[in-house]
Protein backbone atom coordinates (compact mmCIF):
# COMPACT_ATOMS: atom_id res chain seq x y z
CA UNK A 1 0.00 0.00 0.00
CA UNK A 2 1.36 3.25 -0.92
CA UNK A 3 1.32 5.76 1.88
CA UNK A 4 2.48 8.79 -0.05
CA UNK A 5 -0.61 10.63 -0.64
CA UNK A 6 -1.45 10.13 2.88
CA UNK A 7 2.18 11.47 3.93
CA UNK A 8 1.37 14.69 1.44
CA UNK A 9 -2.11 15.82 3.22
CA UNK A 10 -0.67 15.38 6.80
CA UNK A 11 2.80 17.76 5.41
CA UNK A 12 0.40 20.33 3.82
CA UNK A 13 -2.09 20.14 7.19
CA UNK A 14 0.79 20.79 9.28
CA UNK A 15 2.40 23.23 7.39
CA UNK A 16 -1.27 25.43 7.03
CA UNK A 17 -1.58 24.96 10.85
CA UNK A 18 2.11 26.77 11.44
CA UNK A 19 1.22 29.41 8.72
CA UNK A 20 -2.23 30.19 10.42
CA UNK A 21 -0.14 30.52 13.85
CA UNK A 22 2.28 32.75 12.49
CA UNK A 23 0.15 35.26 10.89
CA UNK A 24 -1.93 35.57 13.87
CA UNK A 25 0.62 37.02 16.19
CA UNK A 26 -0.20 40.40 16.61
CA UNK A 27 -3.27 42.71 16.39
CA UNK A 28 -3.57 46.59 15.81
CA UNK A 29 -6.99 47.70 17.52
CA UNK A 30 -9.06 50.96 17.85
CA UNK A 31 -11.49 51.58 19.87
CA UNK A 32 -14.12 53.09 17.10
CA UNK A 33 -13.97 53.19 13.52
CA UNK A 34 -14.79 56.70 12.59
CA UNK A 35 -13.37 59.93 14.60
CA UNK A 36 -13.41 63.60 14.10
CA UNK A 37 -9.94 65.46 13.16
CA UNK A 38 -7.44 65.82 15.99
CA UNK A 39 -9.59 63.33 18.08
CA UNK A 40 -7.73 61.29 20.80
CA UNK A 41 -7.08 57.45 19.02
CA UNK A 42 -6.16 55.35 21.55
CA UNK A 43 -4.81 52.67 19.14
CA UNK A 44 -3.33 49.14 21.01
CA UNK A 45 -1.14 46.42 20.34
CA UNK A 46 -2.55 43.13 21.19
CA UNK A 47 0.07 40.48 21.32
CA UNK A 48 -1.53 36.89 20.72
CA UNK A 49 -0.01 33.71 20.49
CA UNK A 50 2.61 32.13 22.46
CA UNK A 51 5.89 34.20 20.74
CA UNK A 52 7.02 37.54 21.91
CA UNK A 53 7.35 40.13 19.29
CA UNK A 54 9.21 43.17 18.87
CA UNK A 55 8.95 46.38 16.42
CA UNK A 56 9.95 49.96 16.59
CA UNK A 57 8.53 52.86 18.19
CA UNK A 58 9.23 56.16 16.73
CA UNK A 59 9.88 58.39 20.04
CA UNK A 60 9.87 61.88 17.98
CA UNK A 61 6.48 61.72 16.64
CA UNK A 62 3.83 64.48 17.06
CA UNK A 63 -0.05 65.00 17.85
CA UNK A 64 -1.97 68.26 16.51
CA UNK A 65 -4.06 69.31 18.70
CA UNK A 66 -5.62 73.19 19.55
CA UNK A 67 -2.84 74.99 18.10
CA UNK A 68 0.03 72.88 19.41
CA UNK A 69 2.33 69.65 19.28
CA UNK A 70 1.79 66.78 21.53
CA UNK A 71 4.23 64.15 21.79
CA UNK A 72 2.85 61.01 20.68
CA UNK A 73 5.47 58.35 20.42
CA UNK A 74 4.23 55.86 17.82
CA UNK A 75 4.93 52.51 16.52
CA UNK A 76 2.92 52.84 12.80
CA UNK A 77 3.22 53.99 9.80
CA UNK A 78 -0.45 55.57 8.65
CA UNK A 79 -2.02 54.88 5.51
CA UNK A 80 -4.91 57.03 3.68
CA UNK A 81 -6.78 55.13 1.00
CA UNK A 82 -6.89 57.30 -2.37
CA UNK A 83 -9.18 55.69 -4.60
CA UNK A 84 -8.75 52.06 -4.38
CA UNK A 85 -4.85 52.53 -3.49
CA UNK A 86 -3.66 52.77 0.29
CA UNK A 87 -0.60 55.51 0.65
CA UNK A 88 1.45 56.41 3.69
CA UNK A 89 0.90 59.44 5.12
CA UNK A 90 4.32 61.59 6.00
CA UNK A 91 3.66 62.66 9.58
CA UNK A 92 6.72 61.42 10.90
CA UNK A 93 9.35 64.01 12.77
CA UNK A 94 11.88 65.26 10.07
CA UNK A 95 15.00 65.40 12.55
CA UNK A 96 16.34 64.43 16.05
CA UNK A 97 13.89 61.60 16.33
CA UNK A 98 14.46 58.79 18.78
CA UNK A 99 13.62 55.16 17.85
CA UNK A 100 13.73 52.10 20.17
CA UNK A 101 12.89 48.16 19.68
CA UNK A 102 10.10 47.34 22.23
CA UNK A 103 9.22 43.46 23.19
CA UNK A 104 5.77 42.71 23.84
CA UNK A 105 5.34 39.12 25.72
CA UNK A 106 2.92 36.77 25.20
CA UNK A 107 -0.86 38.00 26.24
CA UNK A 108 0.33 41.39 26.22
CA UNK A 109 -0.74 44.23 25.11
CA UNK A 110 0.65 48.68 24.64
CA UNK A 111 -1.72 51.52 23.81
CA UNK A 112 -0.65 54.19 21.72
CA UNK A 113 -2.72 57.10 22.12
CA UNK A 114 -2.17 59.63 18.84
CA UNK A 115 -4.11 62.59 16.56
CA UNK A 116 -4.29 63.27 13.07
CA UNK A 117 -5.60 66.37 11.35
CA UNK A 118 -5.93 64.48 7.96
CA UNK A 119 -8.88 63.33 7.30
CA UNK A 120 -10.43 60.33 5.20
CA UNK A 121 -10.57 56.39 5.30
CA UNK A 122 -7.09 55.43 7.06
CA UNK A 123 -5.92 52.37 8.50
CA UNK A 124 -2.33 51.68 10.90
CA UNK A 125 0.60 49.50 9.84
CA UNK A 126 2.62 47.54 12.23
CA UNK A 127 5.67 45.98 11.13
CA UNK A 128 6.64 43.73 13.88
CA UNK A 129 9.11 40.68 14.34
CA UNK A 130 8.92 37.57 15.99
CA UNK A 131 11.20 36.96 19.19
CA UNK A 132 12.81 39.60 21.52
CA UNK A 133 15.21 41.61 18.76
CA UNK A 134 17.08 44.94 19.36
CA UNK A 135 17.75 45.22 15.60
CA UNK A 136 14.28 46.10 14.36
CA UNK A 137 14.91 49.83 14.11
CA UNK A 138 17.67 49.03 11.72
CA UNK A 139 15.40 48.52 8.76
CA UNK A 140 15.95 45.08 8.47
CA UNK A 141 13.43 42.99 6.42
CA UNK A 142 14.36 39.42 7.33
CA UNK A 143 11.65 37.95 9.18
CA UNK A 144 9.33 40.87 8.90
CA UNK A 145 5.83 40.60 9.78
CA UNK A 146 3.27 42.98 9.10
CA UNK A 147 -0.29 43.55 10.82
CA UNK A 148 -2.87 46.12 9.79
CA UNK A 149 -5.53 47.89 11.52
CA UNK A 150 -8.92 47.92 9.90
CA UNK A 151 -10.04 50.58 8.21
CA UNK A 152 -11.28 53.95 10.20
CA UNK A 153 -12.60 57.04 9.16
CA UNK A 154 -11.23 60.92 10.19
CA UNK A 155 -13.95 63.37 9.77
CA UNK A 156 -13.56 67.21 9.92
CA UNK A 157 -14.14 68.84 13.19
Amino acid sequence: MDHAPYRTRIAISLFLILVGAAAAQVEVSLPANLFKSEDKIDARVVKKGKLSVSYCVEMGQGSPHAGTIESTPIPFQVERKNEDKWSVLLIGPDVGSSQHSVTLSPGASSEFPFRLNNIGEMRLVLDYWIGERDDVCEGTKKGRKTARSNPFSIIKN
